[in-house]
């Protein structure tokens, strides 16, 4: 999900009692892997596949370890707010590189507990990383109500921060080979302008960062660009990915992790709705416009 720099978080995005949804029900169905610690719940989705899942935060994010024959890769590293090496490293001995899906703060935040960080080849991702995240910056994040648990230990929420971290880009076309798993980078613009996905098109998997999950999606909010031309760029990104990847299994990136393929086709039949002339569900304390739809919601300026 997005970071915005609002401090009081607006209901649009944060409704006030987000973890009554907790546990979701989605999770009785996965393999719950026991990790030292109360802040990360781990779920084995395949063998060789773990969902990293931090439910104690409103954003709920879901990081993603892929087990190959010779290394792993981190998909995304979490808020940063407990210290995700140290679940990862009770999952493999492998070597681990990590890729961003893209660099909001909340996929970001371990970056730097890692030696070998891959990122989307944009300016955004190169601004972000190199700059981190201030405590000013993520205040917002850590209002009251923002935990549904207690913050990790030695978490001290007053100096929230993100430090930088050096990395390499990682261009569309790039694949990852772990070693009986090859993932390919696809550039995804619409939720942020740095988005991507990782296709694995053996096993028909879609890792789809924040450009699709089963929750509010965010048009590009922090984007000074008209509304009109976020919602066209999105919806086109949809409405391709909709065409190549709509028989995969999705793997997201907030509250649940397994999805249809079909949910891409209907993302971006809702983004085509928004952009005819459907009125928000709701406007927020701060202007911005949530749509309800089916299985999702869209966040809009």
């Amino acid at each position: 999900m997005q970071e915005t720099a609002i401090q009081k978080p607006d209901s649009a995005m944060q409704p006030e009692h987000w973890y009554d949804a907790l546990p979701r029900a989605a999770y009785a169905a996965l393999e719950r892997v026991p990790v030292a610690g109360d802040w990360f719940e781990v779920y084995r989705i395949q063998p060789d596949l773990y969902a990293i899942y931090e439910p104690g935060h409103f954003q709920e994010v879901i990081s993603y370890l892929i087990t190959g024959r010779e290394k792993a890769l981190l998909v995304d590293t979490g808020l940063g707010m407990g210290n995700i090496r140290q679940v990862v490293e009770q999952l493999t001995s492998l070597p681990v590189v990590v890729m961003n899906t893209h660099t909001h703060f909340d996929h970001i935040g371990g970056n730097a507990l890692f030696d070998t960080v891959y990122a989307p080849d944009h300016p955004e991702a190169r601004r972000r990383l190199s700059a981190g995240a201030t405590a000013a910056e993520l205040a917002g994040e850590v209002t009251e109500g923002a935990n549904a648990r207690p913050w990790p230990q030695g978490f001290d929420p007053a100096h929230y921060a993100i430090a930088p971290c050096a990395f390499t880009p990682a261009p569309e076309g790039t694949v990852f080979d772990l070693g009986g798993w090859k993932l390919r980078v696809i550039d995804t613009p619409g939720h942020s302008p740095d988005s991507i996905m990782l296709a694995e098109d053996n096993r028909k998997l879609l890792f789809t960062g924040d450009t699709f999950y089963p929750a509010a999606l965010y048009v590009a909010l922090a984007s000074e660009h008209p509304v009109t031309e976020l919602l066209q760029v999105y919806r086109g990104t949809m409405a391709l990915l909709a065409q190549e990847f709509s028989s995969y299994t999705l793997l997201c990136s907030h509250n649940e992790p397994v999805q249809s393929g079909s949910m891409l086709g209907r993302t971006a039949e809702a983004l085509t709705a928004i952009l005819d002339g459907r009125e928000p569900d709701e406007i927020g304390s701060t202007g911005l416009r949530r749509y309800e739809f089916d299985g999702f919601a869209v966040i809009t300026r």
